[in-house]
């Protein structure tokens, strides 16, 4: 059974951020599979996400496509009469699709931002007021008016004759509602649990009005003031219908997004909890993935067939080249990717430039480059003022993107690596690494150097390794994505623990494309956060991830974050 979350607040509260931000952080600190449905619908898991944009493994409803059709009709009609009814038709639509992705992709929890009754409550005022249908001023509404209305819309049961003379009309509400119980459509619904983000008008049209983007009309002071109370009165009367427990106010006034999303996840913590003992011996956030294989249907018809001409035909001609076959043999292993780093040493067979023509390999080799030149400037930056500086870096792979920069620096001042104090940490399945990187950081002299094989997010390795620092510049670049966002989460908060008060990260993240889907079908588990997602990662692991550095490569697949962390002691969520 999927726990359904509805983020409410008036326009610039932060609702539209948090809808998006919170289930990636509710699959990172409580295990299990979270969906969003907003602005975009995307699926969380520990292990793998399964939505994104452009990302639809288990295909995209079509109330999520109709959701998006009537959002961009609902802006581009914002000032005319229509806008109400278009944006109410989009919220319909939402919570449809809201429904259908947490059955599809079996979440635990979906967060919707908005929810068609209670907004429409929330936002009526602003729309519906004045007088009576026989020409008297209309009474406000009462906390038992709007249990009634949800009796009324939900179970269908009759308004009281009292209620309806204070409330607009809502025969037409009532009329839809009625058709979506009889036919099934799952776009008339009430949350179990309700955030609302309360902040103080003026400073929510502060926010507005600081995005630089255009103010809507009723995105004025006296509108927003009637909406945040409408809003508090539906959630006493949710509360009388619903139980208790089942909203609550989060103060989002002078918070921080990150603080914000902790307090989110506490409010939800006892309700997953709970949902966790009911759920009969099931066990949340235990998606399985397949073994992997190329040779399925979902591979090769509903992907290589279906995606032949968006670069998937490269794909069967990995086989033709040695760098594809040592790629099906290695996975994306270190070798793997010194052979995408080295291609500018020498001339490449057909096949293999195809090979490294594939887009995804583009964007690692771009961001190779990325990193060497906001390194490069970091180091020359720190080592100018004489200062000792210590480096940590994991997994490190060959650590193309720190040899590059340091022995660029030596090459003109080597006296200065005297002062470089280098940690790298990789589990070297191979054997491969140590020996090399061992003889490349022995060649520059450096103050000191160490190589630790094991799994950076074991307690007593990160133990072993915390005594080297407190480090200034940190390297989490090539994991995100495929370590387990419990893990990615807990591994930024060690980093930040154990980076000097002026420390740097550089880390990276991937966004979905065409081959997630390959990678998907042929069993690879892999997750996918954009730019802004990442950021917002950084940010609620003690990171400052609102001001992070973004780059990306030509195909803008592969992103890297240069970021500083947090003033401040122990992070929020922490």
């Amino acid at each position: 059974m999927t726990l359904r979350v509805a983020v409410l607040g008036i326009d610039g509260s932060g609702k539209s951020t948090l809808a998006r931000t919170l289930p990636m952080v509710l699959a990172a600190e409580l295990n299990l599979v979270a969906g969003a449905a907003g602005d975009e619908f995307l699926v969380f898991g520990t292990e793998q996400d399964h939505l994104a944009p452009g990302f639809h493994p288990e295909g995209f409803p079509l109330a999520a496509r109709l959701a998006h059709v009537f959002r961009s009709l609902a802006k581009r009609f914002r000032d005319g009469a229509a806008y109400p009814y278009l944006k109410l038709a989009h919220l319909m639509f939402q919570d449809d699709a809201a429904v259908s992705i947490g059955s599809r992709y079996g979440c635990d929890v979906v967060v919707s931002d908005c929810n068609l009754i209670l907004s429409a409550m929330g936002r009526a005022g602003n729309y519906r007021r004045g007088a009576t249908h026989g020409g008297a001023p209309r009474a406000r509404s009462s906390v038992d008016d709007l249990r009634a209305v949800f009796a009324f819309l939900i179970e269908g049961e009759a308004l009281p004759e009292e209620s309806a003379r204070r409330l607009p009309s809502m025969s037409a509400a009532g009329a839809v509602s009625g058709a979506a119980r009889m036919l099934g459509f799952d776009g008339v619904w009430i949350p179990d649990v309700v955030l609302f983000l309360d902040v103080d008008p003026e400073i929510a049209l502060s926010r507005i009005r600081g995005r630089g983007a255009r103010v809507d009309p009723h995105e004025n002071l006296a509108d927003m003031q009637r909406a945040r109370e409408t809003y508090l009165k539906a959630l006493r009367a949710l509360q009388t219908y619903q139980g208790a427990t089942c909203s609550h106010v989060i103060d989002a006034t002078d918070a921080t997004p990150a603080e914000v999303l902790a307090k989110s996840v506490a409010a939800l913590r006892p309700h997953v909890e709970a949902q966790r003992t009911s759920a009969s011996g099931s066990v949340l956030g235990t998606a399985e993935g397949g073994r992997r294989s190329f040779l399925n249907s979902r591979y090769l018809v509903r992907y290589l067939a279906g995606r032949w001409f968006q670069g998937a035909w490269r794909e069967p001609l990995f086989l033709l080249g040695q760098m594809g076959r040592q790629l099906l043999r290695e996975g994306y292993s270190a070798g793997v990717m010194r052979t995408i780093y080295d291609q500018g040493e020498s001339a490449h067979s057909l096949a293999d430039r195809v090979f490294l023509d594939y887009p995804l390999h583009r964007a690692v080799y771009d961001r190779l480059h990325i990193l060497q030149n906001v390194i490069e400037t970091e180091l020359e930056s720190r080592l100018a003022r004489g200062s000792r500086v210590r480096i940590f870096t994991a997994p490190s792979g060959f650590a193309y993107d720190l040899f590059g920069p340091l022995e660029a620096i030596a090459a003109h001042k080597p006296e200065l690596m005297r002062n470089v104090e280098l940690v790298a940490a990789d589990l070297d399945p191979h054997s491969l690494l140590a020996g090399e990187v061992e003889s490349r950081a022995k060649r520059l002299r450096l103050g000191l150097f160490r190589f630790v094989v094991g799994d950076i997010t074991a307690r007593d390795l990160q133990q072993e390794l915390a005594a080297g620092g407190p480090y200034d510049i940190a390297l989490f670049v090539g994991l995100s994505s495929w370590l387990p966002k419990p893990h990615s989460l807990r591994h930024l908060r060690w980093l930040r623990a154990n980076l000097t008060p002026d420390g740097v990260l550089f880390s990276d993240c991937f966004s979905a494309a065409t081959y997630s889907l390959g990678g998907r079908y042929a069993g690879y588990r892999a997750q996918y956060y954009s730019p802004a997602l990442y950021r917002c990662l950084l940010d609620y692991a003690g990171f400052d991830g609102g001001s992070a550095c973004t780059s990306s490569g030509r195909d803008r697949l592969n992103h890297v974050l240069v970021t500083r962390r947090k003033a401040g002691g122990i992070p929020v969520g922490a």
